[in-house]
Order: C-alpha cells, then sequence, then structure tokens
C-alpha cells in the first residue's frame, strides 16, 4: 500500500507498515535528524509529514492492537531491543499519541524516540 493511499482502509500487517516507514526515513536528512534532538521552536515538514503519515495510516489501516504487544515492551536501550521489541515501543507511542490526541505531531512528545526507534529498526532491517 502506498502512503498516499493511507484513506483506504487496507489492512496493512505490522512488517509491512514498518517496511513502509523505514523507506521513508531514508528521505530524512542529517538537518531532519537534528531537529528531532533540538528543543522543537521551528516546524520541520519533512519529520512532520512522516509523522503525519505514519499516525493517519496507523489509524486508517487499525493496524495492531496494543494489547498484542504488551508482553514486548520493556525498558533497554533501542540498540539492544530485539526487532519485536522495537516495534512494540514504535505501537506504543502511536498508543500514546491516541490517549493524548496530537502529541506525537503537534506538541513534540515521542518525536525523537521515534526516529531513534526508526534508526535501529532500519539497522536491524538491513
Amino acid at each position: 500500500m502506498k502512503i498516499s493511499n493511507y484513506f483506504a482502509k487496507e489492512k496493512m500487517d505490522d512488517a509491512t507498515f514498518i517496511q513502509t516507514f523505514i523507506e521513508k526515513l531514508n528521505e530524512l536528512t542529517d538537518e531532519d535528524i537534528c531537529w528531532a534532538n533540538s528543543d522543537l521552536l521551528e516546524d520541520n515538514e519533512n519529520v512532520q509529514s512522516l509523522l503525519m503519515e505514519m499516525v493517519l495510516s496507523f489509524y486508517a489501516t487499525d493496524l495492531v492492537d496494543m494489547k498484542d504487544y504488551e508482553d514486548y515492551l520493556v525498558n533497554k536501550e533501542f540498540e539492544a531491543m530485539s526487532f519485536k521489541e522495537l516495534q512494540a515501543s514504535l505501537i506504543y507511542l502511536f498508543h500514546n499519541d491516541r490517549v493524548h490526541p496530537g502529541s506525537l505531531i503537534h506538541n513534540g512528545i515521542g518525536k525523537k524516540e521515534l526516529l531513534d526507534i526508526l534508526r535501529e529498526m532500519k539497522n536491524q532491517y538491513s
């Protein structure tokens, strides 16, 4: 499923979802990553549009139930996590965004963490 078709409500398995956004992550520049590590006072269209697409895709496809991932939530450095644990961390960020709408995209909460998770997933995926 192409990202532009996220409102099509097609079911997407979690591996496809993750791979889609790992590919999108390749389009981010070093400046985009530095922005995510900053105080987030200025907007960054590249990162924010990626986040918006991820959140909308996640909601539109009704991808996963957080309950399926609770056993994989661990308190470790991302580099020490398994791929499934990284997936659980990613899903947890989106779950929190549902509980506190707009936090991931608009208030900067989780942006750096999201990019760190995706970077580590990309490392493990390749």
